[in-house]
């Protein structure tokens, strides 16, 4: 009875995800492997850590870095293809990789039986109760680190009042990034078991880049972008004196946007192939930082429309490279209240869009002045791997 209640808690959580993923044309790749086929079998004890995308995964690397040992198995696993891409890259000193199991009893019940994992570390969120309920059975130690929880999330599991509580009564650690995530945990949480230790993206560090690109001064790079963003951009920024890196969020993408420059008559090359040209599009993963490293503006995507809620603002400052982004950016408002008030970015409306990269390029103090912020905006929230590390102890 219990677990088939938190069967129909689940569905109610994520079955509108799962539909849009469909309709956006994502899949689940490796069945069998998310089947519970082919798994390690290893010879120490296992920290297993997961998280859903690209995102999380990078956030985790920080608390990674600060864990790894020999002595320890760390089995990494991820929801998505991009995100088990960015796991390999960015954690590539893990044990071993893979899909996070399809949340049935027997599936889990295999993955938990094989590797016998002593820590279960969740990046941000991604609850799934027969997984999280087999894990507590065989006795793994279970933390939620850098967690979120939107308001969307919270009215749901106030829906489900009592389940909620039951579901994260068995975490461990319950460690939020700020006070906002806290007060929507709260309702459900011990909160004995529930700390703000802060935001673990903030402690990434950028990456090094040695790969010289010749292009055409100045270079804008336009990230994580998500249909229509591509054509507004395109169509605020036309006939301009700029080289554009156009990289669309998702790769399953890079074919449609490609078929977009066409039907527009705009001459592009593929960075896949020659890197050449005003306008090149991005169709490869994990090259935002040398993209960044060679652009003096950013623009960020998944923010000029609704629905999305924004993605990283902070990511762009690593590199030292100023941001503009959209006005809607619900779901990253601690990361918009750090750049703006260090004044290493600015929101504005896609009808600004031109005017601003105009001024941006023509007065060299905006410029100047921006891309001195970008470091303060993010010195000034380091600290949550050390944080979150002395919570799980």
């Amino acid at each position: 009875m219990i677990v088939n209640l938190f069967l129909m808690l689940y569905f109610v959580l994520m079955a509108p995800k799962i539909i849009l993923d469909r309709l956006k044309g994502k899949r689940h790749p490796d069945l069998l492997q998310r089947l519970g086929f082919g798994l390690p079998k290893p010879d120490r004890p296992v920290i297993w850590i997961h998280g859903v995308s690209v995102g999380e995964i990078k956030a985790a690397g920080p608390l990674f870095k600060a864990l790894k040992t020999n002595d320890r198995f760390f089995f990494v696993t991820a929801t998505t293809a991009t995100g088990l891409a960015e796991a390999r890259r960015s954690l590539s000193q893990a044990d071993a990789f893979a899909y996070l199991p399809i949340d049935f009893t027997w599936v889990v019940r295999k993955f938990v039986k094989t590797l016998k994992p002593s820590h279960f570390i969740l990046i941000e969120s991604d609850f799934w109760p027969n997984l999280l309920k087999e894990l507590k059975k065989h006795g793994t130690i279970l933390s939620l680190v850098s967690g979120k929880m939107s308001e969307r999330s919270a009215k749901r599991f106030r829906l489900f009042a009592h389940l909620s509580k039951r579901l994260f009564s068995l975490f461990d650690h319950l460690c939020v990034q700020n006070e906002e995530h806290y007060q929507r945990f709260l309702p459900f949480a011990d909160q004995a078991r529930l700390k703000i230790t802060g935001n673990l993206k903030l402690d990434i560090k950028p990456q090094p880049v040695t790969q010289k690109l010749e292009l055409s001064d100045p270079v804008i790079t336009i990230s994580c972008t998500h249909a229509p963003e591509e054509e507004m951009i395109l169509n605020a920024l036309s006939s301009g004196p700029w080289t554009l890196l156009i990289a669309p969020r998702h790769p399953e993408r890079f074919d449609e946007v490609a078929a977009l420059f066409e039907k527009k008559q705009i001459p592009f090359s593929r960075w896949s192939q020659n890197k050449t040209g005003k306008l090149i599009l991005v169709d490869a993963m994990g090259q935002l930082p040398i993209c960044y490293a060679h652009s003096r503006l950013a623009i960020l995507g998944g923010s000029f429309i609704d629905g999305i809620g924004g993605h990283n603002v902070l990511e762009p400052c690593l590199y030292g490279t100023p941001v503009f982004f959209g006005p809607y950016m619900q779901t990253q408002k601690e990361f918009v209240k750090r750049v703006l008030e260090a004044k290493a970015g600015q929101q504005l409306p896609i009808g600004d869009l031109r005017r601003m990269v105009d001024q941006f390029f023509s007065d060299i103090g905006m410029e100047q002045s921006m891309r001195q912020a970008t470091k303060h905006s993010i010195e000034a929230g380091r600290g949550a791997t050390q944080r979150t590390l002395e919570a799980l102890q």
